[in-house]
């Protein structure tokens, strides 16, 4: 079993390989649990993440939407154009 250094602030990295297989990430929050056996366990905190995730799948769907949207304005701006030279006529 490795050894892990504690800093000077209490901090310890959690092991790429673990953190991998718990699904933790860099913006996650974890929770630390004492065990009967006096052993402390980090958890991946329940809906950990949430927010930024929710986020981040929002920008996407706008980011593949935006080719259709500027499709229908300019398709909106050229109808708009046209209707108002036929009320307004010739220049």
């Amino acid at each position: 079993m490795r050894q892990y250094q504690v800093t000077r602030k209490m901090q310890v990295t959690i092991p790429k390989r673990l953190a991998d297989r718990a699904g933790i990430r860099p913006g996650d929050s974890v929770v630390f649990e004492e065990t009967r056996d006096d052993a402390i366990m980090i958890k991946k905190a329940a809906g950990s993440n949430l927010k930024t995730e929710t986020v981040r799948a929002a920008f996407d769907k706008f980011a593949k939407d935006m080719t259709k949207v500027r499709t229908h304005l300019a398709e909106t701006e050229v109808a708009i154009n046209e209707g108002l030279s036929r009320h307004i006529g010739p220049e």
